[in-house]
């Protein structure tokens, strides 16, 4: 059976402060490190079984953060445009978000940041040559969920992995992670919500020509519902969406 923190608390959590003493001191900081990489690829979308986006990601550990930073490519089809989009979510060592930039070049030229401020977080739009500013009256525990990038999905099981309750089972054998509530920020949408994560259990399936035995976790919103899977190594290499006959395969 997992066990609670068994990966998220490997990458977030440093008992180093999180501000150097020239900071503190209002001196010049230093050099920032480059990262130790945890994971990075690629992941393939597609409908109906055919290929129509691709997203490159990259998650990076420093010693007062991690970072994801991803870019996501759709080429115009019969039903959609061309969409060129990237993101980066800088988290701090307890997973609580420092700051998240998205930025569109097509089809429209746009952009969004948020960072977090006293009790809100601070969301600043450009788009169509207009600048807005909203604040969401949401804890510092929100997540960033936005469209289009899967490897935050990851990040978000990881998550959920550190911070499920678990259940002891009747027998006294093991125990059951509970299904848990998290709050999401939608930047792209301008807009948040709640979604509810709960693991399934384990699942034999052939994936990139191999047997693989898998965890399937279960992702509710407010639309369609999202079935995961990470291997062995707490990496995700699918997605489902049934009810819009998507699947995401790390490639």
């Amino acid at each position: 059976m997992m066990r609670r923190n068994f990966f998220f608390a490997t990458l977030f959590i440093t008992t180093l402060s999180l501000l150097t003493p020239a900071a503190i001191a209002g001196g010049k900081s230093a050099p920032r490190p480059a990262g130790t990489v945890v994971d990075q690829g690629s992941f393939g979308v597609f409908q109906s079984g055919q290929r129509v986006a691709t997203e490159t990601f990259s998650i990076r550990q420093f010693p007062d953060s991690s970072t994801t930073s991803a870019e996501f490519r759709a080429e115009a089809g019969q039903t959609s445009g061309k969409i060129d989009q990237s993101s980066e979510l800088t988290l701090y060592p307890n997973g609580s978000l420092f700051r998240y930039e998205w930025k569109q070049i097509a089809p429209s030229k746009s952009s969004a940041t948020v960072q977090p401020g006293e009790q809100v977080l601070n969301l600043h739009v450009v788009a169509d040559g207009k600048t807005t500013d909203q604040p969401f009256f949401l804890g510092l525990e929100t997540f960033v969920l936005d469209d289009y990038f899967f490897s935050t999905r990851e990040v978000l099981l990881w998550r959920y992995l550190a911070s499920a309750e678990c259940k002891p089972r009747p027998a006294g054998e093991g125990c059951d992670l509970v299904r848990q509530r998290i709050p999401v920020l939608i930047p792209r949408r301008r807009t948040s919500a709640q979604v509810f994560v709960e693991f399934k259990g384990y699942e034999d399936s052939a994936l990139n020509g191999r047997p693989q035995r898998l965890r399937h976790f279960l992702l509710q919103t407010d639309g369609p519902d999202w079935h995961l899977w990470l291997d062995a190594d707490h990496k995700l290499v699918r997605i489902s969406i049934p009810d819009t006959s998507t699947e995401i395969l790390r490639q």
